[in-house]
């Protein structure tokens, strides 16, 4: 048994009285001998705690599983889209493909037409050039049967009492003509005469002769006596008909395309200056002034060239 040491009678015993309220201290003294005393903590708490642990993880648990689902609806939705863009894709390859058959056949076909067109075209030029082939050989027949005609315009009609102007008053009213330029014209030497009428309304008493040969005589004739007559050249008067005095014109008779131009040629004639314009044996000629070259018209573009010298 351990032996307990008294204190020996006699010494006194100090009462240390303490504080009940810390706040009273004073603040200058040291509290470094308050010791805070250690409180075991109760059952009670520990069970909260854990079951407030336990609550944090089924809640943890639900936004995994609630997380796990909307993921697994995305997932499903992105599954879906991507089938469906699979088969988009698949529907426009498709489509590509109907898409170049489409333009290979378009290409062909474009391809087969440019030939049949580039063979059209070279088929018309041909057929232009044949065409222009036989409108020259046309003109030229035109130009042959018309070889021994003249045309005679202003030349009256013959006013005769109960009965139509006939060949035979046409015939009389030529050898009066030709006899009137020093020309013998038989009635054997007209092969056939009438009279027409042109655009403005005037008649045109055209003649057509035997011969190329007596047609030149009565242009040549023509031109003589009013070249000797300047002041009173072929008329109405000349030829003894009564009435007011009237220009009577004979020139040679012009197919429709010669005419056209010859009226061009004229109204260029004027324009430009020129002095003379006539025909001569179906060609037409242009002659600046007295002593001039003369100039042979063929087309329309020899009248535009001179339009631009």
């Amino acid at each position: 048994m351990s032996k307990v040491l008294r204190s020996p009678p006699g010494n006194s015993v100090h009462q240390v009285s303490s504080e009940n309220d810390i706040t009273n201290l004073d603040p200058d003294i040291p509290l470094s001998y308050v010791s805070k005393r250690m409180k075991r903590p109760r059952q009670e708490d520990q069970e909260e705690n854990n079951n407030s642990s336990l609550l944090t993880k089924e809640e943890l648990l639900t936004i995994l599983t609630q997380w796990k689902k909307d993921q697994d609806v995305v997932l499903n939705r992105l599954s879906v889209d991507i089938a469906e863009l699979k088969e988009q894709n698949s529907s426009i390859k498709s489509s590509s493909m109907e898409v170049e058959k489409s333009i290979q056949f378009i290409s062909k076909q474009y391809e087969e037409m440019k030939i049949k067109l580039l063979n059209m075209e070279q088929e018309r030029k041909e057929n232009l050039s044949y065409i222009a082939s036989l409108e020259n050989q046309i003109e030229d027949l035109q130009k042959r049967s018309k070889s021994a005609v003249v045309e005679v315009r202003n030349l009256p009609v013959s006013t005769q009492q109960n009965r139509s102007e006939t060949q035979q008053d046409l015939c009389d009213l030529m050898q009066k003509t030709c006899g009137t330029i020093n020309v013998d014209i038989t009635k054997s030497d007209i092969k056939d005469i009438y009279r027409i009428k042109n655009k403005t309304g005037s008649t045109i008493v055209v003649t057509e002769l035997t011969s190329v040969l007596s047609k030149n005589k009565i242009l040549d004739g023509v031109k003589e006596y009013n070249k000797i007559n300047p002041h009173s050249k072929l008329s109405t008067t000349s030829i003894g008909l009564p009435g007011p005095r009237v220009p009577i014109y004979i020139t040679e008779s012009l197919t429709n395309k010669d005419r056209k131009l010859f009226g061009q040629a004229r109204d260029t004639a004027k324009i430009s200056g020129f002095k003379f314009c006539w025909t001569n044996r179906g060609r037409i000629y242009m002659r600046q002034s007295e002593g001039g070259p003369r100039i042979e018209i063929k087309t329309e573009e020899n009248l535009k060239a001179l339009k631009k010298a």
